[in-house]
């Protein structure tokens, strides 16, 4: 026969973390609000499908199946040539990664090199984080550090499995 203290124990260790993550989801209390991505979070369901980009000979842009890192570059964007020099080395940084993410440049449509877009305007300078099924996750200012963009890639690529 089990002793009542034993079975209130073998209760307490059970239901005792259950009732404490009840309380704590129903109150707020004890849930960090902190956020560990250092860009500007796109949750809003953009897809880059929606810029309707084109290549240099004027066809549509296929995007293939992995991340994609994209510079957006209005005219007389000076922190964008300095940005173009950092993509290629944060690609290379990614190590073994790379082959899963893609880089572009993205000019307006009078610039006849890289993608092209007709409305840059609503863009702007930014550097955008794309997943393999084309939905808008991160977007940077050109003033953000290269090395949190690559550590939220890393972070990204390290929790998916898509790409």
């Amino acid at each position: 026969m089990m002793r009542k203290s034993t079975f209130w124990w073998v209760f307490a260790v059970g239901a005792g973390p259950m009732l404490l993550a009840s309380f704590m989801y129903f109150s707020g209390v004890g849930i960090p609000l902190g956020r560990t991505h250092h860009g500007e979070l796109i949750a809003d369901g953009r897809n880059v499908n929606d810029w309707a980009l084109a290549t240099v000979a004027g066809q549509p842009w296929q995007m293939s199946e992995q991340w994609q890192l994209m510079l957006t570059q209005p005219q007389g964007c000076t922190a964008c040539e300095d940005w173009a020099e950092k993509l290629p080395n944060m690609h290379t940084a990614l190590g073994k990664e790379r082959d899963r993410v893609e880089w572009h440049q993205v000019f307006p449509a009078d610039a006849g090199k890289g993608l092209m877009v007709e409305d840059m305007s609503r863009l702007g300078a930014a550097v955008w984080v794309v997943d393999p099924l084309g939905n808008l996750v991160l977007r940077y200012e050109l003033t953000q550090n290269p090395q949190a963009v690559l550590d939220d890639l890393r972070k990204l690529l390290k929790l998916s499995k898509l790409g």
